[in-house]
C-alpha cells in the first residue's frame, strides 16, 4: 500500500506552471479536491499533507529543494514517518510521452529525470512506484531545459486537468497498488486523452 506521494518539483512561486513542476501540481490538486491543508515543516525540508482512505494515512509531500534535490525532502519526510521504500510513490513529467498520457512503473532503470536520479541514489535503491506524466518532447534535445522550465499553454493546463483528474478518480486503485485496474483505467485514458486532445483549444 502506498502511505506516500511526492509531486517532483522545483520550489517556487516562480517555477508554479513549469512542465517540470506537473508532479507537484498534480499533488496540489489532489489536496484541493480533498479540502486538504498543506504544512511547512522546514526541519523536513517540505510541504506535508495527509489525508486519510479507509482509515489509513497518506501523505502527500511538497517538496522545498529543486527537483535535482528533491531525494533530500523525500528521505527526511520517509524516515520521519518510518515508511518503507515499496510504500512510496513518485508523481512526475515525462519527455518522452505525449503530452497528457500516463504510464506506472514499480522499478527505476534507465531515467534522465534529474528528479527521479537524485531519488534513487539518496535511497541507493531502485525499487520505487512512480506514475509518469507526458509532456511532449520539443524534438531537440538543445532545447529540453527551456522546454521543462517554461511555463505550460493554457491548452496543455487543460489536457493536464483531464489527466489528473482520471488519476484523482482511480487513486484508490492506485494507493492499493491494484495493478490489474491500475493498467485498466491508465490503458482506458490514453486511449481516451488521445480522441480528446483534438476537441480541447
Amino acid at each position: 500500500m502506498i502511505k506516500l506521494i511526492i509531486g517532483l518539483s522545483n520550489y517556487g512561486l516562480l517555477y508554479n506552471n513549469n512542465r517540470h513542476n506537473i508532479g507537484a501540481k498534480f499533488i496540489c490538486t489532489l489536496a484541493k479536491y480533498n479540502n486538504l491543508i498543506f504544512k511547512k515543516d522546514i526541519k523536513l525540508f517540505s510541504y506535508i499533507s495527509e489525508f486519510k482512505i479507509d482509515n489509513y494515512s497518506v501523505y502527500l509531500l511538497l517538496p522545498m529543494t529543486y527537483i535535482n534535490m528533491n531525494g533530500k525532502s523525500l528521505f527526511a519526510v520517509a524516515n520521519f514517518y518510518n515508511i518503507k521504500i515499496n510504500e512510496i510513490l513518485i508523481i512526475h513529467d515525462e519527455l518522452d510521452l505525449p503530452l497528457g498520457k500516463i504510464r506506472f512503473k514499480q522499478k527505476i532503470n534507465n531515467t534522465s529525470h534529474n528528479g527521479v536520479k537524485n531519488i534513487v541514489l539518496t535511497f541507493n535503491n531502485n525499487n520505487l512506484y512512480r506514475i509518469k506524466i507526458g509532456i511532449g518532447h520539443p524534438g531537440n534535445k538543445n532545447k529540453v531545459v527551456n522546454f521543462l522550465l517554461s511555463d505550460m499553454s493554457i491548452r496543455e493546463l487543460k489536457i493536464i486537468k483531464y489527466t489528473f483528474n482520471s488519476i484523482i478518480k482511480n487513486i484508490r486503485y492506485v494507493i492499493y497498488l491494484d495493478e490489474y485496474n491500475i493498467s485498466k483505467f491508465i490503458f482506458q485514458h490514453n486511449k481516451l486523452i488521445q480522441l480528446t486532445k483534438g476537441n480541447i483549444n
